[in-house]
C-alpha cells in the first residue's frame, strides 16, 4: 500500500482525538495543531525508514545475483 492512502486517514484520526481533548479542556487549539503535525511527521518518517530498509534489502539481493551471474559468465 502507498502512504498516500494512510496520511489523510491518520490526519482525521489525530484531528478527532485532538478535537476531543480540546472539547474536554485538556489542550488548546495550538497544542492540537502541533499534536497533529508531530503525529503526521512521525508516521511519515517511520514509513520512509521502513521503505528505505526494504529498498536496501532488495538492492543487496540484486547485487548478489549480479555478482553470481558475472562470476559464472567470466566477465
Amino acid at each position: 500500500m502507498k502512504i498516500d492512502l494512510f496520511i489523510p486517514i491518520l490526519r482525521q484520526i489525530l484531528l478527532g482525538i485532538g478535537g476531543y481533548l480540546v472539547g474536554a479542556g485538556i489542550i488548546d487549539d495550538g497544542v492540537m495543531d502541533a499534536f497533529v503535525g508531530i503525529g503526521i511527521n512521525a508516521f511519515t518518517f517511520a514509513w520512509w525508514a521502513y521503505d528505505r530498509y526494504r529498498i536496501n534489502q532488495a538492492n543487496k539481493i540484486n547485487a548478489a545475483i549480479v555478482e553470481a551471474v558475472t562470476d559464472k559468465v567470466g566477465a
